[in-house]
C-alpha cells in the first residue's frame, strides 16, 4: 500500500511529526506500507493536520487539535484545517476530548476515530538509554545531582498554558524533602530560571535531544504536567512509559493516556473560545488516583501485543479501510 503525505516534515522533532515518524516506520518494516512522493500513485493520502494540495485519492486525517485561544484569530487559524476535516474519507483524533472539541466547532465526522499517541516502546527500552548516563553525541555526561536522589521532572516547550510555575509548586508541596526537580525544554527557559533561585532542589536542564530526554525519564519516579487544555502529549506517553508515575490536569486529553498517576481535578471546560494563555489557578487538594491495568491485544490472533504495536495496528486498520 502506498502512502501520499501532506504536511509531514520526516525531518522534524516537533511532536505531531515524531510520532508520525515512529508511525510510518513500523508501518513500512510490519505491515507492507510504502512512502510515495507521487500524489496520482498512491492508494491512500495522509494529511497531518491540513492539506498541502487538493485531494485525489481518498484521504485520512490525523488531527492534533483546532486553535480557540480568544486572544488570536482562531477562525483564520482553524480555516485549513477546516478545510481538511471537511475533504478527509476518516480522521484519527488523538483523545476524546479532542474529537468532543473540534465536532463540536466543526459538526461530527461520518467516519471519527480516537487512537491515542502511543511510545515507541523499543527505543524507550534501549538498555543505554536506562544508564545515570546521559547520551550526548557519543560522550557521556552525569546529571548534576547526587546518585542516591529521588528525581521528579517536567518538560516541554514551555508556554503559558503549560503551566510551568504549577508544575513547581506543586512538586514543592508534594514531593519528598531529598526529591530534586528537573525542568527540561525548549522556549520560556528565561522563566524557568527564576524558579531555580526557589530552591537548590530545582534545576534547570534546558533543551535536550530526544535520547537525553528517555534518560531522564528513566532517570525520574515522577513526571509532572500540569497543562491545561493540552489534548495528548507525547511527553506524558514517553515518560510513562519509561516508567513515571504522572501527575496531571483534568482538563484537556491528558488524563485519558494515564495509567498510572494522580490527577488534578478541575472545572470543565465548555468548548467556548477561551484566554488559553491565562490558565486559571489550580487547587492541589482535589486529586483523584489513576490506575488502569490495559491489556492490549491483536483481534485476529488474541496475542498480546504492545501498546505501541497496538496504536499502530489501529492506524492500519483505519487506512485500509479508507482505501476500499
Amino acid at each position: 500500500m502506498k502512502i501520499y503525505t501532506h504536511n509531514f516534515n520526516p525531518r522534524s522533532n516537533s511532536g505531531p511529526n515524531k510520532f508520525t515518524r515512529q508511525l510510518f516506520n513500523s508501518l513500512i518494516n510490519k505491515h507492507g506500507v510504502s512512502i510515495t512522493n507521487n500524489q496520482n500513485d498512491a492508494d491512500v493520502e495522509f494529511c497531518l493536520i491540513q492539506q498541502q494540495a487538493h485531494k485525489v485519492k481518498p484521504m485520512l486525517l490525523r488531527l492534533d487539535g483546532i486553535y480557540f485561544n480568544s486572544e488570536q484569530d482562531f477562525k483564520n487559524q482553524n480555516a485549513p484545517i477546516r478545510f481538511a476535516y471537511e475533504n478527509a474519507d476518516a480522521v484519527i483524533f488523538q483523545s476524546s476530548f479532542n474529537k468532543k472539541l473540534t465536532e463540536s466547532w466543526f459538526g461530527p465526522h461520518k467516519n471519527g476515530h480516537v487512537i491515542h499517541n502511543a511510545a515507541d516502546d523499543s527505543f524507550i527500552n534501549l538498555p543505554e538509554l536506562k544508564q545515570d548516563v546521559v547520551p550526548k553525541y557519543g560522550n557521556e555526561m552525569f546529571w548534576p545531582w547526587d546518585h542516591d536522589k529521588e528525581v521528579w521532572c517536567c518538560a516541554a516547550s514551555w508556554r503559558p498554558h503549560k503551566r510551568l510555575m504549577q508544575n513547581v509548586l506543586y512538586f514543592l508541596d508534594h514531593a519528598p524533602e531529598n526529591a530534586v526537580f528537573a525542568i527540561a525544554g525548549g522556549l520560556g527557559m528565561d522563566e524557568a530560571k527564576q524558579y531555580a533561585s526557589m530552591s537548590p532542589r530545582i534545576y534547570v536542564l534546558g533543551e535536550l535531544v530526544y535520547p537525553q530526554l528517555i534518560s531522564l525519564y528513566h532517570r525520574s519516579s515522577t513526571f509532572v504536567h500540569l497543562a491545561y487544555l493540552d489534548h495528548c502529549p507525547n511527553v506524558v506517553i514517553d515518560a510513562q512509559a519509561a516508567g513515571c508515575r504522572i501527575v496531571c490536569s483534568s482538563t484537556g486529553g491528558t488524563h485519558e493516556v494515564v495509567d498510572n498517576g494522580i490527577m488534578i481535578i478541575e472545572d470543565e471546560w465548555d468548548f467556548k473560545p477561551c484566554s488559553l494563555y491565562k490558565p486559571p489557578s489550580m487547587d492541589f487538594s482535589k486529586t483523584k488516583e489513576i490506575g488502569i491495568h490495559r491489556d492490549f491485544r491483536d483481534q485476529r490472533t488474541n496475542k498480546k501485543i504492545s501498546k505501541f504495536e497496538h496504536c499502530v495496528l489501529s492506524y492500519y486498520n483505519v487506512i485500509k479501510e479508507v482505501k476500499l
